[in-house]
């Protein structure tokens, strides 16, 4: 039977070939994800090659064969794009998305249908030695050219870019079958019995390799078979290549000799070659798998020489240094990290990366007790590539934030760390910088290091434990002896206050029982005029009033205690709040001639808040900034609004600063406390605007209290205290613009308003 008769039956074999290639999807048990595009191409192709059988026969007024391989092939870039960006992990997705390449090739397709179909009568007259070709026909092959061209073009681009070996194998792969695809097809356009011949073998062969990349997800590695394939040539050609020279030899050097004892020399030659020849071909293999493979370590060396090395560490970061370091100068790995698993009380697994070489971007992840990649390192006990996560149907049901996590991650190994059946942590390892996957016998070797790593990885967690309690033991006897102090303090604050209380209400009790005398004694002798007793009573009520402001104040202290401060909200305006607490410092701020500037109060919006209480505390405040400020100093009063994540204003903030002695760091929080006050109790001054005048300590706990019942917070920054120098302080106070508790107070005054009487409601 000639070529030609082959060729007749060929495409008929091919689509009977492709038919059960089409059929063989359904019949396994496993799906396989994005196999339509390869089944709708393998559809094509029977239609294709039905239509090269029998065009021969009949004589179409288009060439349909033609259009139908066109249309294959805008299949077959569907399916390569469909199947390289599946690869998240490694591969740059330079390529358009399906919808692009469908509108974009579909056109070019199209365009090969309307001119075959449209104007089937146009040709073209290339040369008068060259036989006329139809315009539909010319502009087919340079569609089916270009876009052939294109899918090699992408698919090596992809391949040179990604780091990953596994998937840049994959792609490799992929190059190869399409090119062996596309030279199959040329060659069977060329219409020379021979090379059509050919091209249906090759075309058969790349489909087939079709086949295979996507119903089996692990393919075999193309460059590392590629050398295995060189290194036997090479080995087998430098082992037999001494004997064949012999062998020649003596064919030249024995001309003329009698026949026995060419024979005789001839047997000693191959007898002396046979002995020989293994000897020097394991010499060869060892010196070219050295050379060629990198094949170079001792697996039982590295392992004692690993044993013997990480016998010694008791860290984690420590061993997570010195495990990475040797098996990247093993393997060549270019990052690593040892990735703790904790297991938690609801059974889910605490993932925790500890860098070693690379950066490592990703935290703590805690992963299911179902998840795929959990079950399949503890059952399988193997390393697990990210090659497999992403292709292996059996992690289709890994958790999107699991998967995302791994993917950020970029480790192309997993090995597991496990004693008694549960994982004690995953040694990850980035590629090469060979860029060469990861050899059986590599992962193999890397999981017996694993396994050498069980005992040292929880002797040194538990070590880091106890470090770790012992630094929070540490950190709580810090605490303590803060607390102490404190206690100490607050202790000794206590034993003052009795002396400030009975020094603050001595002083205005003397007043009132002093003048009470005056006014007795003088009212005996009948020596009081009008103005005299009205100005005694002045100073009797007033010393009655600082009296009622002590009582006031010690009650609204204990309210703070209870948590039975009640505040009534209205609408007002800080800049009306800060102007009610300054009116009663007036005359005080004119006598030592203080400077008093107000900023930015009257662009800050209403807020609801208890009026009474915020003028209170506010008051405290100003009160609190004018007594540690020397005459002729300078207080700023100043209003920002607070923005929320919506740009919408939420909070407003009023810095209260002053040029006085400021305040020692250690008391920033102290001064908030009842009845503290800086200073000797023994040195107290009664005063309530005069320059280190002294209360009982209850005017910033109050203005903390109130500012917190209204959801609010303060604080005080200052550099210390310094007479001299003064560094000032500065009280920060924010304030929401609705409080906790304003909308259902509100929404009670209305329903008791609605209660109300109709004849009450004016």
């Amino acid at each position: 039977m000639t070529i030609a008769q082959l060729n007749s039956f060929l495409p008929l074999i091919a689509s009977a070939f492709y038919a059960i290639l089409l059929v063989t999807p359904f019949t396994r048990r496993t799906q396989v994800p994005k196999q339509g595009w390869f089944l709708s191409f393998l559809a094509t192709s029977i239609i294709w090659e039905l239509l090269l059988s029998f065009e021969s026969g009949i004589r179409y007024p288009i060439n349909l064969s033609l259009m139908a391989l066109l249309t294959g092939t805008l299949l077959l870039g569907g399916l390569t794009i469909a199947r390289t960006n599946q690869q998240n992990t490694a591969v740059p997705a330079k390529w358009p998305t399906l919808n692009q390449w469908l509108i974009r090739g579909g056109l070019v397709v199209l365009g090969s249908y309307i001119l075959n179909i449209g104007f089937p009568a146009y040709a073209l007259i290339l040369s008068e030695n060259l036989p006329t070709i139809r315009t539909g026909t010319l502009y087919s092959y340079l569609a089916w050219l270009g876009l052939n061209a294109y899918l090699l073009r992408q698919t090596w681009f992809n391949y040179r870019k990604t780091t990953f070996p596994w998937h840049a194998n994959r792609l490799l792969y992929w190059t190869v079958v399409l090119s062996i695809i596309f030279t199959g097809e040329a060659l069977i356009f060329s219409q020379l019995a021979e090379l059509a011949f050919i091209g249906q073998i090759l075309r058969l062969f790349g489909v087939s390799g079709l086949a295979y990349a996507i119903l089996s997800h692990r393919i075999f590695d193309v460059r590392t078979k590629t050398q295995r394939v060189l290194a036997f040539l090479i080995i087998t050609l430098i082992s037999a290549l001494p004997l064949t020279l012999i062998i020649l030899g003596l064919q030249v050097f024995t001309v003329g000799l009698p026949r026995s004892v060419i024979l005789s020399l001839t047997a000693v030659t191959i007898l002396l070659g046979l002995v020989l020849y293994q000897p020097f071909r394991q010499i060869v293999q060892r010196v070219v798998y050295r050379y060629l493979l990198g094949e170079t370590f001792n697996p039982t060396q590295v392992v004692r020489n690993y044993s013997q090395a990480i016998s010694r560490v008791v860290d984690v970061q420590e061993l997570t240094a010195l495990i990475i370091e040797i098996i990247s100068n093993l393997l060549g790995t270019n990052r690593g990290a040892l990735i703790l698993v904790t297991k938690q009380e609801e059974g889910h697994y605490e993932m925790e990366p500890i860098p070693a070489r690379g950066r490592i971007l990703q935290g703590a992840i805690t992963f299911s007790a179902d998840s795929p990649f959990i079950k399949t390192l503890q059952q399988n006990h193997q390393p697990l590539l990210q090659y497999e996560i992403d292709f292996n149907p059996d992690f289709a049901n890994l958790d999107k934030q699991e998967q995302q996590w791994l993917q950020e991650l970029a480790m192309e190994v997993y090995v597991p760390i496990s004693g008694g059946g549960e994982l004690e942590g995953l040694i990850a390892l980035g590629p090469k910088y060979t860029a060469v996957p990861y050899q059986p016998g590599e992962l193999e070797l890397v999981q017996v290091l694993a396994d050498q790593t069980v005992i040292a990885l929880q002797n040194a967690r538990l070590f880091s434990e106890l470090g770790r309690q012992n630094e929070q033991i540490r950190q709580l006897n810090i605490d303590l002896t803060h607390q102490n102090e404190r206690l100490a303090i607050m202790d000794r604050v206590k034993s003052d206050f009795i002396t400030i209380a009975s020094h603050e209400l001595r002083t205005p009790l003397t007043q009132v029982r002093g003048y009470a005398d005056i006014l007795e004694s003088m009212n005996e002798e009948n020596l009081l005029s009008q103005e005299q007793t009205r100005q005694i009573a002045h100073h009797i009520t007033r010393a009655a009033n600082r009296l009622e402001e002590l009582i006031s104040a010690m009650l609204d202290a204990s309210q703070l205690d209870a948590e039975g401060m009640k505040l009534s909200f209205v609408d007002t305006t800080v800049e009306a709040i800060i102007h009610m607490a300054e009116e009663r410092f007036t005359k005080a701020i004119k006598e030592r001639q203080l400077n008093l500037e107000k900023i930015g109060l009257t662009e800050l919006p209403p807020i609801k808040a208890d009026l009474k209480r915020l003028v209170q505390a506010f008051s405290n405040l100003l009160g609190n900034a004018i007594k540690y400020t020397p005459d002729h100093g300078k207080i700023t009063i100043e209003g920002k609004p607070i923005l929320n994540k919506d740009n919408q204003i939420e909070f407003v903030e009023v810095i209260i600063a002053d040029t006085g002695i400021g305040i020692d760091p250690k008391y920033h929080d102290l001064i908030f406390e009842k009845f503290f006050r800086v200073g000797d109790p023994k040195l107290h001054s009664t005063g309530t605007t005069k320059f280190k005048g002294a209360g009982p300590g209850l005017g910033l706990p109050i203005a903390k209290g109130v500012i917190e019942a209204h959801g609010g917070r303060i604080w005080v920054e200052s550099e210390g205290e310094d007479e001299e120098r003064l560094p000032g302080s500065q009280f920060h106070i924010i304030l929401p613009l609705l409080p906790p508790g304003a909308k259902e107070q509100e929404a009670e005054q209305e329903k008791a308003k609605s209660n109300r009487p109709a004849y009450l409601i004016g």
